[in-house]
This record gives structure tokens, C-alpha cells and sequence, in this order.
């Protein structure tokens, strides 16, 4: 009777008890990055996202903060030509609206940076805005930060966009202004979150149910 390196298997036999909670470990960490995403997972591998992904998530954020702020301008004109406004108040209207829609624009990013770090756009196309260091949903007065280096980005050129074209985590200037970076951020349904679920419960214990067998199979050979 010969075991260890003599029939082809290690000479440290099974798994011991370290390396089965390792792998335990690594599977759950897996299954956790696939159900909630990296940003959720500490030390967890992030995936960055580009500058044509963001680009167009905020072609889809302005559509509908466009569309929000059209519809509001179409209510008001109606109102002011129900009402028969004079001219000065009609401009004092037009001012009083251009400043609501810069702050209803301004606000819409905002909320959502600081809220879940995804908006509308970023949901549509499966990425959210995290901290650089924690991958966790920032501050209100960081995504203030952020959105002054988006304004300030744009100009001139959008040049404050291209530099993420030389970093590799492709941060831009709003980035550097809130310390953030972009993240892919998977939608999954129900279906997808039952199915993974099942998975992580699989891969938690399939690790040391074949730990056991390898031992079973052992005594069989001795």
C-alpha cells in the first residue's frame, strides 16, 4: 500500500481546513461581485468605465432633464397667455425659469451622485459614480466638487474629459475635483438575483463537500 507522491496524488493528501475556507471564501466573493457588483465587495477587482459609455449615460440624463424642463416651460407659457403677462413680466418669467432649469439641472446630478451614485443614464447603461478609495456613494458636498469639475471639464474643448483618455482608471476632471471614480454597476432582474443566490449558497459549501469526498475516496484507495 503507497500513498502520496507515489500514486500521483500530493503527498499532503485533502484540502486541510485553511485552504477549504479559502476557496469558501473566494467562491462567496465571486458569487458577491456578480449579484451586487465590485463596488460592493471590498478588495474586489473594479472594472472602469470609458468616456463613450459616460457619454452617452449623459446624452440620456439630458433627454430627460430636457424633457422635464419642456414640459414645465410649455405650462408656464400657457399659463402666461391665459393670464394676458406683460412683456416685463413675461421676461421676468423667462429669467426666473432659466435659473430654475440651471438648478433643476444642477440638482438632478447631484441627488442621484450622492444618493445611489447612479442616475437614470448611468442605470441605462450599467454604471455608477463611487469614491476612489471605498467604492462607496459620496458625499452631498463632494457631488457639489463633481459637478463644478463637470462645468469646468467642458471648457475649452472638453479637454477636462480627454485626460481620462491617460490615466488608467479613466478619471476625468469631475472626477478629480470629487475624487470618484466610474464603475461598472450590472442591472440585474429577479430572476438573475434568485439564480446568483443559488449560486453563492452552490459555491459556499461545494468546497468542502469535495474536501470530504477527496477523503472518502483516499480511505477507499488505502
Amino acid at each position: 500500500m503507497t500513498t502520496g507522491a507515489a500514486d500521483g496524488r500530493s503527498p499532503l493528501g485533502p484540502e486541510t481546513p485553511a485552504e477549504m475556507d479559502t476557496a469558501t471564501n473566494r467562491a462567496q466573493v465571486e458569487a458577491a461581485i456578480r449579484l451586487r457588483g465590485t463596488s460592493a465587495v471590498k478588495g474586489a477587482p473594479q472594472r472602469y468605465v470609458g468616456l463613450v459609455t459616460r457619454l452617452l449615460g449623459f446624452v440620456v440624463d439630458e433627454l430627460l432633464i430636457n424633457l422635464v424642463a419642456a414640459f414645465s416651460w410649455i405650462v408656464v407659457a400657457l399659463t402666461m397667455s391665459a393670464f394676458n403677462f406683460s412683456d416685463n413680466a413675461r421676461s421676468i418669467v423667462a429669467l426666473a425659469m432659466s435659473g430654475l432649469y440651471l438648478i433643476w439641472a444642477g440638482g438632478y446630478f447631484v441627488a442621484f451622485w450622492s444618493g445611489t451614485g447612479q442616475t437614470p443614464g448611468g442605470r441605462a447603461l450599467e454604471f455608477r459614480v463611487v469614491d476612489a478609495q471605498d467604492g462607496k456613494p459620496i458625499t452631498l458636498k463632494r457631488a457639489l466638487a463633481r459637478l463644478v469639475g463637470m462645468v469646468l471639464g467642458a471648457l475649452p474643448f472638453f479637454a477636462g474629459y480627454i485626460v481620462g483618455l491617460f490615466n488608467d482608471r479613466c478619471r476625468c476632471l469631475p472626477d478629480l475635483f470629487g475624487d470618484t471614480v466610474v464603475i461598472d454597476a450590472p442591472v440585474y432582474t429577479v430572476a438573475d438575483r434568485r439564480r446568483m443566490a443559488r449560486e453563492a449558497e452552490i459555491s459556499r459549501y461545494n468546497p468542502r463537500h469535495s474536501a470530504a469526498k477527496q477523503r472518502m475516496k483516499s480511505d477507499d484507495d488505502a
